[in-house]
């Protein structure tokens, strides 16, 4: 009987270049790894922020996600760890209303840390939507399912991102912007 390794060969290879990629979320190594740089994203005293962060490689125009998170990272900002190089990157905070991503091009410098500082700048009010499902005994004894809509008024932000001077690698705990 003959086996066909073909399929499975390509399929470890997809494997393996996903996770080979170009950056690792949210590390903390005790020292810096070799051929890596790292960036370090941080909003000042704004420590519950949810990040997404986007890349370009040079001369593509695609935006690929790096890091997307439905929750804060730990120490209160976020570090990602990427090949030594230039970067374009375009961050998104997705629990706060805000009118687009900000843009910062970033130079990665093998073994240091480039720290980014993220602000976000009050830029008017919007509305933001609620929708509530309940399901479960309704209007007397019947059972089904209603939806509530509701919505309350939010600050609108504008985000700024400003590389800084890359800096000696150190653990998170050890950075200025740390909690």
């Amino acid at each position: 009987m003959k086996r066909h390794l073909s399929p499975c060969l390509g399929l470890l290879a997809a494997l393996l270049a996903l996770a080979a990629g170009c950056a690792a979320p949210n590390v903390n190594p005790p020292a810096a790894r070799a051929h890596t740089g790292y960036v370090d994203f941080h909003a000042g005293p704004t420590n519950d922020l949810y990040w997404q962060v986007e890349s370009c490689a040079a001369g593509a125009q695609d935006f690929k996600i790096v890091y997307s998170k439905f929750a804060p990272p730990a120490g209160g900002f976020l570090r990602l760890a990427l090949a030594p190089g230039h970067h374009q990157l375009r961050v998104t905070i997705m629990n706060r209303a805000v009118r687009g991503p900000g843009l910062v091009a970033v130079e990665i410098q093998d073994g240091r840390i480039t720290p980014v500082a993220v602000r976000l700048v009050p830029d008017g009010v919007t509305q933001v939507q609620h929708k509530e499902k309940q399901i479960g005994a309704i209007a007397g004894s019947r059972y089904g399912m209603r939806t509530r809509y509701s919505s309350t008024e939010s600050t609108l932000f504008r985000l700024a991102a400003e590389a800084e001077p890359p800096t000696p690698y150190r653990m998170k705990e050890q950075t200025s912007y740390a909690n």
